[in-house]
């Protein structure tokens, strides 16, 4: 079918072409025969073909304007339709480059979610790595403590096993000291062996049966045994020498303990019994009221913080 049109224009290109030839040859045989017609002086004759001659000149100037007008028409419709052949190729072009644009797209934000996700999984790990090191790292910070509070007891108990050690040399050189067998006592105390502690406190009495503190230290274990009977007889006799001793601060704590531990025991005191103790107690303390300013008064149990903690804790 193209090929059928381009030779049907091809034909009528050439029939223009003819058509051009033959108003140049007619034109041509118009001005030789005015050329004759003026040699032989007939100005008439001559005219008539000099006039057909310049018609036909106009006429295949028209025909040549048509035909150029033809002609450019034509070569826009072939640049038309060129441009639009071209146009179609730019867009066909252009839809590939962005189907290849869009695929290299989607490719790179798959690999970016990939990374993302590959990050984002190794931030987890560190996160839980992170949490189990600060978990691993109290833990250890407990066993640390754990183990500085066990050697620290270890410590202690240690040094109040040399503490009964030395004051058993001092008792196997002085059989008669009742301060050391009290010093014992209290470490004995210390370690928790009651038993023992009693038995140190038993022997500085009968050393010495005014020793406040003995009697103090022997009742509340005894208590804390259960004795509660025993304990109170102790604890009223460290109260009388305590006030005898003029020390008023312990005399107060070991009386207070004693009206406890008596309470506990549900027992009826006799009140004859409580009113010369109230009297005697009157009468010394006004006797001795102008001593006790000057006297220091220290605490229950000087060098064992364990023990005094623990008459606190009972009275």
């Amino acid at each position: 079918m193209k090929n059928q049109v381009e030779q049907q224009e091809l034909n009528n290109e050439n029939s223009k072409n003819n058509l051009s030839d033959i108003f140049d040859i007619l034109s041509g045989i118009s001005l030789i025969g005015g050329a004759v017609g003026s040699l032989l002086g007939n100005a008439a004759f001559a005219a008539v073909p000099i006039s057909f001659s310049v018609a036909l000149q106009m006429a295949n100037r028209r025909q040549l304007k048509v035909e150029l007008a033809q002609l450019q028409e034509s070569s826009i419709v072939q640049m038309s339709e060129q441009m639009n052949k071209n146009q179609s190729v730019i867009f066909e072009q252009i839809k590939q480059l962005r189907g290849e644009s869009e695929n290299q797209l989607s490719q790179q934000d798959q690999k970016i979610k990939k990374l993302v996700d590959e990050l984002s999984e190794k931030i987890t790990n560190n996160h839980e790595s992170l949490n189990q090191l600060i978990v691993e790292k109290d833990q250890s910070k407990q066993l640390t403590d754990n183990l500085a509070s066990q050697i620290t007891q270890v410590q202690n108990i240690v040094e109040t096993l040399q503490k009964i050690e030395n004051t058993s040399q001092v008792i196997r050189t002085n059989p008669e000291g009742s301060h050391a067998y009290y010093e014992r006592g209290l470490s004995y105390q210390r370690l928790g062996d009651k038993t023992g502690a009693i038995e140190d406190y038993t022997e500085v009495l009968h050393l010495d049966s005014t020793y406040a503190k003995a009697y103090h230290s022997r009742g509340i274990l005894l208590a804390e045994m259960g004795n509660k009977k025993q304990a109170v007889e102790d604890l009223r006799l460290a109260a009388k020498y305590y006030f005898d001793q003029g020390d008023i601060e312990s005399y107060e704590k070991a009386r207070n303990l004693s009206k406890e531990f008596y309470e506990v025991r549900h027992s009826i005191m006799d009140d004859e019994t409580i009113n010369s103790m109230v009297s005697e107690e009157s009468i010394r303390e006004e006797n001795s009221s102008k001593e006790i300013n000057l006297i220091t008064v220290g605490s229950l149990f000087e060098d064992d913080g364990d023990t005094e903690e623990s008459i606190s804790m009972l009275g």
